[in-house]
């Protein structure tokens, strides 16, 4: 088989990419699940976080960043309500994700919009 040819790194940094993939997949269809990426990928769900944990990477540190890729994108629609934006990215409340929002670029979500898009 070719990717057992493969050094083990490169198949690890894989499958992170992967797991990005399909997070940001299942976060346009609304909830993310470590079980549902995990049955998608073919393995179980310990296999899948013991896999992502050599690499150093966890599920939640990957959906975190998924997260924050796609709120940034999302921002640049000025016409997109931060509601809208929260509820896409899988957050229950609006405050949720203007925690997040501030916890990643420093800057609440309207006032990120309103001085660094302008």
């Amino acid at each position: 088989m070719a990717s057992e040819n493969l050094a083990p790194e490169a198949s690890i940094r894989s499958l992170g990419g992967r797991v990005s993939s399909l997070i940001k997949a299942q976060l346009e269809r609304g909830k993310v699940g470590v079980e549902t990426v995990a049955g998608q990928l073919n393995m179980s769900r310990y296999t899948l976080h013991k896999k992502l944990r050599q690499e150093g990477l966890t599920f939640a540190s990957l959906l975190e960043q998924v997260r924050r890729d796609q709120a940034i994108a999302y921002m640049k629609d000025k016409s997109k309500p931060l509601v809208e934006i929260a509820e896409q990215l899988g957050f229950s409340e609006l405050s949720a994700f203007s925690r997040a929002f501030k916890r990643w670029m420093g800057t609440p979500p309207a006032e990120y919009r309103s001085l660094k898009l302008s």
